[in-house]
């Protein structure tokens, strides 16, 4: 199996409308999960919170989607073998759509959080076959590609939930719930589309046992990679705030700014990622995603002059889109079709797990030495992750930058 010529893969392009759908969409809907409620968790906390457990319940309701996401995303990886696609998007859907828009109608604490938990399995659920279907489906630029429009879209449509949100809760703060309602998109998408599946595992040939242990065909070493990234990713989105405010005094509107403007540098980086794989292998896209990110952590967190810190933050932002299509392009050619699922629920569980694991780790250190510190420690661990390539590229010599085959049965 060459470089992205999996078998059971289409032609370039080829995508039925609802599986298009389902990939652009996929992303927006994970990240509706954990953006639609924040601009009126203060309000819900006025309304709902009589004491200060409740007033921790509230700030759970953000966690606690994070947390279904860590156990969403495996198993709809391992649900998609047993119930098929179609069945397992639809019900996903559903749940996303009617188990979100529930909240407008609750005024209990533990119902909300039992609401947010269905919104977090569905989203990751969501998000996993999304990714599958790509990796499924498509091979070569055309798999990089619509990687890259998976994680634009979504970053682009990010930018919009916070001020709608931010609108509706000026009504009522109950009101943000319906935009849950937007997953009945996908659930007509997949209505109209009856072929949506996945590759079957092939039946094992006379005299010949098939090996389906998981343990010996998933690179593990890909979870450990996530949890770098995620870190990557997270802590400077976590702390620049605080860096930003201890070394020029920004207002929030003034940090908000900042954010808004990477946040789009970003989604224009992952837009263009899919042509840029037209000359770079993915070891290649690695080293320009690593790269980027350590330069400019290492911008940020050495600048003396907002103009400075601010192109800092851009050029991470520009690295740091390219880390989710990559990896998921990278596990798409390493796994055969049928395992694709189970490869990135497992790969996506290790990138939502390592938001509350990295905090946990860092909150210590940042407290007695400062965010400074940790956009130091983001610029070391992506100094170090871009270390790793040149070694792996070097050992490989003249052989060829793609990654080997995954072995036939």
């Amino acid at each position: 199996m060459a470089d992205g010529q999996t078998e059971g893969v289409r032609a370039a392009g080829e995508l039925t409308f609802g599986e298009k759908v389902v990939v652009l969409m996929g992303g927006i809907i994970a990240g509706m999960s954990l953006t639609v409620l924040s601009p009126v968790l203060p309000s819900i906390e006025m309304a709902l919170a009589h004491t200060q457990t409740d007033q921790m319940l509230v700030k759970q309701l953000f966690g606690i989607t994070t947390f279904a996401m860590l156990f969403g995303a495996p198993l709809g990886g391992f649900l998609v073998a047993r119930v098929g696609m179609r069945r397992l998007l639809l019900g996903a859907s559903l749940l996303f759509a009617f188990g979100g828009s529930a909240g407008y109608f609750m005024s209990s604490l533990p119902m909300l959080l039992a609401s947010r938990v269905c919104v977090g399995l569905s989203a990751a659920c969501i998000q996993v076959m999304a990714l599958t279907i790509v990796n499924t489906k498509l091979s070569g630029v055309s798999r990089a590609k619509w990687m890259g429009l998976h994680v634009s879209i979504a970053t682009f449509c990010s930018l919009l939930v916070y001020p709608l949100s931010g609108f509706l809760g000026d009504i009522s703060w109950r009101l943000p719930f319906f935009e849950h309602l937007f997953a009945l998109v996908v659930f007509a998408a997949i209505l109209v589309s009856p072929t949506i599946d996945v590759p079957k595992a092939p039946a094992a040939t006379a005299g010949a046992s098939l090996d389906q242990s998981i343990w010996k065909w998933m690179p593990w070493h890909y979870i450990g990679l996530t949890l770098f990234t995620g870190a990557i990713t997270f802590l400077p989105a976590i702390y620049s705030p605080f860096l930003f405010r201890e070394k020029f005094g920004l207002p929030p509107s003034g940090m908000a700014g900042i954010m808004f403007s990477t946040a789009l540098i970003g989604g224009l980086s992952a837009f263009f990622y899919g042509r840029a794989m037209r000359y770079l292998s993915v070891h290649g896209a690695f080293l320009v995603a690593f790269g980027l990110a350590a330069v400019g952590m290492a911008i940020v967190a050495l600048a003396t002059s907002l103009p400075t810190m601010v192109a800092g933050f851009a050029l991470y932002g520009i690295g740091n889109a390219w880390f989710v299509p990559n990896f998921m392009t990278s596990i798409g050619n390493k796994v055969l079709p049928h395992q694709q699922a189970r490869a990135a629920g497992l790969v996506k569980m290790g990138q939502f797990g390592s938001t509350p694991f990295c905090v946990l780790v860092i909150e210590p250190y940042a407290r007695q030495f400062g965010p400074l510190t940790v956009m130091l420690l983001a610029c070391g661990m992506a100094s170090f992750i871009f270390l790793l390539v040149v070694i792996r590229m070097a050992t490989q010599g003249k052989r060829r930058l793609a990654v080997k085959p995954a072995k036939a049965a």
